[in-house]
């Protein structure tokens, strides 16, 4: 009979489940509410110069925002300030942090993993995921735009559906050349977007068919292939980058009826084959759509490239 000889958790801390963490108390509140006590089981090592130590300076409550268990729950972590042992280090004390609560954190990383998947992954609003959550709209807004920025491995990513938008990311500048003559700055980038999961895949300097070609050029034939629709607004420098690299696309489409997980506004469209077709929601007609349907049928498809 083989028996497991390391640690095993108390049955608190198995379904609290927090990785590094351990339940202490647990406790019913006079409201109905629940109250949980943990404290961190990672052995404290000094940020700066890596020594474990074992000499507790102080300890304090901090309240932290987690995930449901079976419902709402208050999470209070039993937090502990740290000597550092180390003598020609300069650190005197510190605050021990972990990967699921880093330093000054206030919120769990598998809080702000879980809101950025019920938004991008399953499609649901903002406003839903705070009230299911418990939290604010500023930590879903701060969590969704830290996982737009992390751009993944591109040619890892099997896209079928790329999404291509410029944004203007600050006001116009103007600077003085070296010939004393003034120059007009328009500050624009390129986003280039996964319509499948929302997922940023790269961002370019400009709104020209340049930078999207050089991008698009960086990318595999293989990947290349894989990409059936793009959706774009009725702009010709894109169009031509496309048509460089993307021949085989099924069509472009321009915005459709959800709204983005990330930033952006709802504008209504019409699905086109090569052709452009939109209506804002005021009921404005852009430019006049063709009459024959793309290959999706004429059907909305997924959230597309939607601008304020």
């Amino acid at each position: 009979m083989h028996e497991s000889t390391g640690s095993q958790r108390d049955n608190a801390s198995t379904i609290f489940n927090l990785p590094n963490y351990r339940v202490i108390d647990a406790v019913d509140l006079p409201d109905g509410g629940r109250r949980a006590v943990v404290a961190s089981t990672v052995p404290p090592g000094c940020p700066s110069c890596g020594v474990l130590t074992t000499k507790v300076h102080s300890r304090r409550d901090q309240q932290i925002r987690d995930v449901p268990i079976a419902g709402a729950i208050e999470v209070v972590w039993a937090k502990r300030r740290w000597f550092c042992l180390e003598p020609a280090c300069a650190r005197g004390t510190f605050w021990e942090s972990t990967e699921q609560i880093p330093r000054y954190s206030r919120s769990t990383s598998r809080l702000r993993e879980q809101v950025v998947s019920a938004v991008i992954t399953s499609g649901r609003a903002a406003s839903e995921v705070v009230r299911a959550h418990s939290v604010s709209w500023w930590l879903v807004q701060a969590a969704l735009a830290a996982a737009a920025v992390v751009l993944p491995a591109v040619d890892d990513v099997p896209v079928t559906r790329l999404g291509i938008d410029e944004h203007r990311y600050r006001t116009v500048r103007w600077f003085r050349t070296d010939q004393g003559a003034w120059r007009r700055f328009e500050p624009w980038m390129t986003t280039l977007v996964d319509l499948a999961t929302g997922q940023v895949l790269g961002v370019v300097d400009g709104r020209d068919s340049a930078a999207v070609s050089h991008w698009l050029g960086q990318r595999s034939e293989a990947w290349r292939e894989r990409i059936e629709i793009v959706a774009i607004d009725p702009s010709a420098p894109f169009r031509k980058a496309l048509r460089d690299y993307l021949p085989g696309a099924g069509g472009w489409c321009h915005s459709v009826e959800a709204t983005p997980p990330v930033g952006g506004g709802l504008i209504g469209g019409v699905c086109g084959w090569r052709g452009w077709g939109c209506r804002s929601v005021t009921g404005r007609r852009s430019r006049r759509p063709r009459k024959r349907a793309g290959r999706c049928g004429g059907s909305p498809v997924t959230w597309g490239v939607a601008r304020r």
